[in-house]
């Protein structure tokens, strides 16, 4: 009698749910592990439906359970550490009150609402400047 099939990982989420599904196959795979990716195909076509659906299923031998949850467990810490965003030094601050909470502008928001509300057309008027989100202050 064939051996029933454990679904260990549902992979929904991401930039390409399908690609990290095959990534884990693959690491499976090399360990010896038999795996079947459940629903690789749907997803693909009709991605939008991938929370609905469960996404891509990611299935073993129930013998095999065991040894690929802490498999897929040590490649989802490698993936959560690869994503960690570096510090960024680049960012200015507020010379006002000193706060790293800035955005930059590259046009001016009124007078491209204005444009719209006076012409019906939206026009982008150019001002490359950084507005504090703590002070309101405006700096180029």
């Amino acid at each position: 009698m064939a051996e029933k099939l454990v679904t260990i990982a549902n992979f929904i989420y991401g930039p390409d749910p399908v690609s990290q599904a095959e990534i884990a196959r693959i690491r499976l795979e090399d360990e010896g592990i038999d795996c079947f990716l459940a629903g690789k195909n749907f997803i693909s076509m009709i991605w939008f439906y991938s929370p609905i659906d469960g996404g891509v299923k990611l299935q073993v031998r129930q013998s095999d359970a065991q040894k690929a949850k802490e498999i897929i467990r040590s490649l989802e810490k490698q993936w959560a550490e690869e994503k960690k965003p570096e510090p960024d030094t680049d960012i200015p601050a507020c010379p006002k009150c000193g706060s790293d909470n800035i955005e930059y502008e590259k046009f001016s928001r009124n007078l491209f609402y204005l444009a719209i509300l006076f012409f019906r057309f939206p026009l982008p008027f150019p001002t490359e400047s950084y507005k504090c989100n703590i002070c309101r202050h405006k700096w180029k």
